[in-house]
């Protein structure tokens, strides 16, 4: 994938497709780049709220995290992108099996051609009397 010259040049498509490509090589400075000095991430846990990470730094340290551990993986399955929006289908594996995995979506806001915001959401076993 091409990268533009300066981040403002990026559109949000290019950005969230350099920001998950980051993730699966595991690559941190590469992926602190794309992150806006104000980005907002609220994790997908502990249900139901999640968690607030403010600022770059906080930011980055827990995507940092979640790269740090090897036994998983971060399979992106699908991205939609509509002007500053993106939504981000995807799988993340702590084991073999699908069971061993939780499927979820990150909707991200690209300010500049950096994150500025992303809210994590996944499914979980259990929660709602849904008819089957």
């Amino acid at each position: 994938m091409t990268t533009s010259a300066t981040p403002a040049a990026r559109g949000t498509a290019e950005t969230i497709g350099l920001f998950n490509e980051a993730f699966r090589r595991r690559d941190k400075d590469a992926l602190a780049v794309l992150v806006h000095e104000d980005c907002l991430m609220v994790s997908a846990q502990p249900a139901p709220d999640g968690t607030a990470y403010v600022g770059k730094e906080a930011c980055v340290a827990f995507w940092g995290e979640l790269m740090d551990d090897e036994s998983t993986t971060f399979e992106v399955q699908h991205v939609i992108s509509d002007g500053d929006w993106a939504a981000v289908r995807w799988r993340y594996r702590f084991g073999a099996t699908d069971a061993e995995s939780v499927l979820g979506v990150n909707v991200t806001r690209v300010s500049g051609g950096r994150v500025i915001e992303q809210l994590g959401y996944t499914k979980r076993p259990g929660g709602l009397p849904l008819p089957e």
